[in-house]
């Protein structure tokens, strides 16, 4: 059970290792390039801390270094005490005019404020290149905003939705994908929201509240969120077929479109799934259509012991995936802009995320660790190089996000310094400056032991040992 344990741990752990040392690298370049084009001596390039595993030194007198604690890193600039770029206020006094010249606290404050800003702003950047890269290599996936399927005494039939709604906005902000759509809905739980709809070349207008709704997912951790009990247009297209499974032993192929069950129309993929789960098991007759052609086919569906094992909740399955919709390749000019879009999409939904969390309309149990970070870099590696990359851009925005809250130690504390000497027209002292970092760094290790606590009370790490000793 312990060597299966590490051994799973291996396939989390390096992918994670890999996200990690890449966003911290890119994050502590964006420092590094800024400093030097305004002519700042770097005296380390760190990435991790504590003691050295492999270093070496450039031509520049830079010490580039990997180091034991993956956690993190840093550049340490010259005039600097520590690689939290607190200054040396004794050494400082000392330096010649040579000196001055290259130290980071004798630049002038927009070099100063630039030189921190570049590292989260570098965050951002690698978020909208790679994604930009991604949709040109790969297509962007876009589920368009229209309603597929209403579910009965859900917030969404009370609110009078029906199948075909196109939605159009939200609030007054422009819908153009569903999954714009989820996203509002999932954060704006017990909330009343206007919809402006499209219906039949129709625009209407309704008004809708997202239920509070509280769900598992497959490791178990409770997830809050809104709903309204509806779906999106997924026609019941079959996308991959597993093997041994009755829809496999029933002869169903990928590219199959299901048109019905026991006679009953099938017009998309969640009304195909709820058909399969209330059958328990009974054999079903099943309209296909394969190259132009309709066919009938039968099927037994199986109960999951899987998720019967996970939340006890019972459920039937033939063994199918739907089909994606085919992503659609895009040119640079329209990457950037809709990477950039998807980007502050996602910067917008993690903010206001934190803000519930912070107000106490959401709990904290979503608040996530290394741990976690860890536990997702191996599930998305699981899946594929795409999911694992996807993950990296969304980590990537929320480390340069997270870095700019004003808190002592982090980039955001030190802009928020500069804030006050560009009002005062003179630095806060050394001593303010050094009980602001030391509440800084306080309130970073509090969250980051709170947030590892979560992880592994939710991840069950705790239950897991503490059930290799009893």
């Amino acid at each position: 059970m312990v060597l299966d344990f590490i051994t799973g741990l291996g396939g989390y752990l390096l992918p994670f290792l890999v996200v990690l040392t890449v966003l911290v690298f890119v994050h502590e370049m964006g420092h590094y390039l800024v400093a030097r084009w305004n002519g700042v001596r770097i005296e380390v390039f760190s990435i991790g801390f504590g003691p050295e595993i492999k270093g070496w030194n450039d031509s520049l007198g830079t010490r580039w270094k990997i180091c034991w604690i993956p956690f993190g890193g840093y550049v340490k600039f010259f005039g600097d005490s520590d690689g939290a770029s607190r200054p040396d206020g004794e050494a400082l006094r000392e330096l010649s005019d040579d000196e001055r010249a290259v130290s980071f606290h004798h630049k002038r404050l927009g070099q100063r404020a630039a030189i921190v800003a570049a590292g989260p702003i570098a965050n951002f950047v690698y978020a909208i290149v790679v994604l930009a890269a991604m949709y040109m290599a790969f297509g962007q996936r876009v589920t368009p905003a229209e309603i597929g399927r209403v579910i009965e005494n859900g917030a969404g039939q009370l609110a009078g939705f029906r199948e075909g709604d196109i939605v159009l906005s939200i609030d007054g902000d422009d819908i153009h994908r569903f999954e714009q759509f989820e996203q509002t809905v999932f954060l704006n739980a017990e909330r009343p929201l206007s919809f402006q709809i499209r219906r039949a070349g129709r625009e209407l207008t309704l008004n809708a509240t997202p239920k509070l709704v509280e769900k598992a997912d497959r490791q178990g951790i409770k997830h809050k969120f809104g709903d309204l009990g509806v779906w999106p247009a997924n026609p019941a297209i079959v996308g991959k077929v597993f093997e041994d499974s009755p829809a496999a032993l029933a002869g169903f192929k990928v590219g199959d479109r299901i048109l019905a069950i026991d006679g009953e129309v099938v017009d998309n993929f969640e009304r195909l799934q709820d058909t399969v789960a209330a059958s328990k098991g009974r054999r079903m007759a099943v309209a296909v259509l394969r190259d132009g052609a309709e066919m009938r086919l039968h099927a037994a569906a199986r109960r999951d012991v899987a998720a019967d094992e996970t939340d006890n909740s019972e459920r039937w399955l033939i063994g199918i995936l739907r089909a994606q919709r085919a992503p659609v390749r895009l040119g640079p000019g329209d990457a950037v802009i809709q990477a950039t879009g998807t980007s502050y999409d996602m910067l917008v939904q993690t903010l206001a995320y934190v803000g519930q969390m912070i107000s106490g309309q959401r709990g904290t149990e979503d608040l996530g660790g290394p741990i976690r970070i860890a536990h997702a870099s191996g599930q998305a590696a699981q899946v594929g190089v795409e999911q694992l990359i996807m993950l990296s851009i969304l980590l990537s925005l929320n480390l340069g996000m997270i870095n700019l809250f004003p808190i002592p130690i982090l980039d955001g504390g030190h802009l928020l310094f500069y804030g006050f000497e560009a009002i005062l027209r003179r630095p806060l002292t050394e001593r303010v400056q050094e009980f602001a970092f030391r509440i800084g760094l306080a309130l970073v290790l509090s969250l980051t032991v709170f947030a590892t606590w979560n992880d592994l009370i939710n991840l069950r790490v705790v239950e897991f040992f503490a059930g290799l000793f009893s």
